[in-house]
């Protein structure tokens, strides 16, 4: 006769996890954005996590700009992360963008003064047709104040003005000089170096 045979009992998997608060790094005040449930803490390295500014500095104006942090260190209930980009809502560039105008986008790779590359991706929106040589212009101005700035600040400052809207204020009023412009905006800003 056979024998039965008995059948292992089953751990919950939900006993052994525990909450995990994702902190931001220094340059936005180290609070909470974030938590996330875990049971090995390793599983969390590595991850991104996606944060409105809007909720970090609590300036509802600025809640078009999203911030993208990873997490890099794990400390018993709490994750440290590093800043890895921001991104302008797609919801906000649609809202700007209108007939009878012309886009002018811009990248540049600059090096910060610590040495730190960040690709900077600005956009300049212009009220009516602009020429192909002012749209030319116009994009080396952006180039040149982002990498001027680069050059004398360290990269928490870099990319603090950046996000609060500084550097592209500068970009704007230099700009402005060859083609009256609507708006002008860093979009997009990306981390090419660890």
């Amino acid at each position: 006769m056979a024998k039965a045979k008995r059948q292992k009992r089953k751990i919950d998997t939900w006993k052994t996890k525990k909450w995990v608060d994702i902190m931001a790094p220094p340059m936005f005040g180290e609070q909470q954005i974030g938590e996330t449930f875990s049971s090995d803490p390793a599983s969390i390295m590595g991850r991104t996590v996606e944060v409105q500014l809007s909720k970090i500095i609590g300036d509802y104006s600025k809640q078009h700009v999203n911030l993208k942090f990873q997490v890099t260190d794990v400390q018993d209930t709490k994750a440290t992360t590093r800043f890895i980009g921001h991104s302008i809502t797609r919801e906000y560039m649609r809202s700007l963008i209108r007939r009878k105008t012309t886009r002018i986008e811009g990248v540049s790779d600059v090096v910060t003064k610590d040495g730190v590359k960040v690709r900077v991706k600005a956009i300049a929106l212009a009220l009516g047709r602009a020429q192909t040589l002012q749209e030319k212009t116009i994009r080396k101005i952006m180039h040149d104040v982002a990498a001027r700035y680069a050059k004398d600040l360290n990269f928490d400052k870099f990319i603090n003005d950046i996000v609060v809207g500084r550097i592209p204020s500068a970009m704007y009023r230099e700009s402005g000089k060859i083609f009256p412009l609507k708006r002008l905006e860093v979009r997009k800003t990306e981390v090419r170096s660890k």
